[in-house]
C-alpha cells in the first residue's frame, strides 16, 4: 500500500511538471509548434483522469474480493454456526460463543476420561466425541431442528454415531453440569458396547458433578436422605432394570439410580465386586445377569444396606 501511495505522489508531480512544461513552452519558445504543446497537454490531462481511474479499478477488484469473502463467510456460517473449534484430546469442542468463557469446563472434559476410567476401572476407547455448544435456546433448536428433531425439548443431548459420538448443549446456568452428564454417557458407549438404561443415568449424574463434589455434595444425596426419611423411601433395583427407553425415566428415577450408583462406588466392598463382576459380563458380549440378583447374593438386605448408606 505504501509503495502504491508513493507511485501515485511520483505520477502528480510528473503530471504537475508536464503541465509547466507545456505552458512554459508556449509562453516562451513561440516558435514551438502548437501540436508539439497541445500534445503535452494531453498527455498530461489523460495521465490526470488515468489515475484516479486506476485507484477506482483497483478498490473495485478489492471490494469484488472482501464480497466474494463475505459470501463463503456467510455459506459456512449457515453450514457452521461456531465461533470457535477446540481439539482435547479424543474431543472436538465446537462453540458458538468464545472458549475462553468455559475454560473450566473444558478443563474438566480434559479429566472426565480418566476420572471415569480410575473409578469404573474400564477402558474407553479412541472413539471421536464432537461437543456442540450453542449461545442460546433458540440456536440450539434451529440447528438441532434439522439434525435430531426428537433433542429440540430437550436441555442437552447425546447422539451415538458410527462416525463419532455428539453432545449438544446451550449456554444457560447448568451448562457445565449438562455437558459432562451428556459426554458421560458418550464416554461409556466407548467402554462398553451395552449400558443399561438405568446405570447409563445413574452414572451420568454422578459424574455431571466437578471431581470434588461428586462423592458427598450431589443434591441427590439431600433428595434421598430427605425421602429416606419423611418417606420411607426404599430403593426398587429390580424395577429400575425394566426401564429399556430413556423415555420411562423420570426425576425419581434419575434419583434413584444415581443413589444406587452411589453405593455401588462408595458402599460395602461387596457392592463394588458386584459392579466389577457386572460390567466384565457385559464386555464379554454375553447378556449380564440383573445386578438386582447378584448383589442379592452378596448382600442379602440389599434394600436397608443402600438405605443405611445413603441417609
Amino acid at each position: 500500500m505504501d509503495l502504491i501511495v508513493r507511485l501515485f505522489s511520483f505520477l502528480q508531480i510528473v503530471i504537475e511538471s508536464l503541465f509547466t512544461l507545456s505552458w512554459e513552452l508556449i509562453r516562451r519558445m513561440r516558435f514551438v509548434p502548437l501540436t508539439v504543446c497541445l500534445t503535452l497537454m494531453a498527455m498530461a490531462a489523460a495521465s490526470v483522469t488515468a489515475a484516479p481511474w486506476s485507484r477506482f479499478k483497483t478498490n473495485t477488484v478489492s471490494k469484488t474480493n472482501t464480497a466474494s469473502k463475505t459470501k463463503n463467510s456467510r455459506q459456512e456460517a449457515t453450514s457452521s454456526p461456531f465461533l470457535e473449534e477446540q481439539e482435547l484430546g479424543h474431543y472436538l469442542i465446537r462453540s458458538e460463543f468464545p472458549l475462553r468463557d468455559v475454560h473450566e469446563l473444558v478443563q474438566d472434559l480434559g479429566e472426565l476420561q480418566q476420572d471415569l476410567e480410575e473409578t469404573l476401572r474400564l477402558e474407553c476407547q479412541p472413539r471421536a466425541i464432537q461437543i456442540h455448544l450453542f449461545q442460546s435456546k433458540r440456536s440450539y433448536d434451529d440447528y438441532l431442528r434439522i439434525r435430531v428433531p426428537e433433542g429440540v425439548n430437550r436441555q442437552a443431548l447425546y447422539v451415538p454415531g458410527t462416525d463419532a459420538g455428539r453432545v449438544y448443549a446451550y449456554r444457560q446456568r447448568e451448562l457445565d453440569i449438562d455437558v459432562r452428564h451428556e459426554t458421560t454417557h458418550a464416554l461409556l458407549h466407548t467402554a462398553l458396547p451395552y449400558v443399561p438404561i438405568w446405570i447409563d443415568e445413574g452414572l451420568a449424574e454422578y459424574f455431571e458433578m466437578p471431581a470434588a463434589l461428586r462423592a458427598k455434595n450431589h443434591p441427590h444425596r439431600k433428595e434421598l436422605r430427605d425421602a429416606i426419611r419423611y418417606q420411607r423411601w426404599r430403593p426398587n433395583l429390580k424395577v429400575l432394570e425394566s426401564k429399556r427407553k430413556l423415555m420411562d425415566m423420570n426425576g425419581k428415577d434419575y434419583r434413584d439410580s444415581w443413589g444406587i450408583v452411589h453405593f455401588l462406588l462408595h458402599g460395602p466392598v461387596e457392592a463394588r465386586q458386584g459392579l466389577d463382576q457386572y460390567f466384565e459380563e457385559i464386555l464379554s458380549g454375553e447378556p449380564p445377569t440383573p445386578l438386582s440378583q447378584t448383589l442379592r447374593k452378596r448382600i442379602p438386605d440389599l434394600d436397608q444396606a443402600i438405605v443405611d448408606h445413603l441417609k
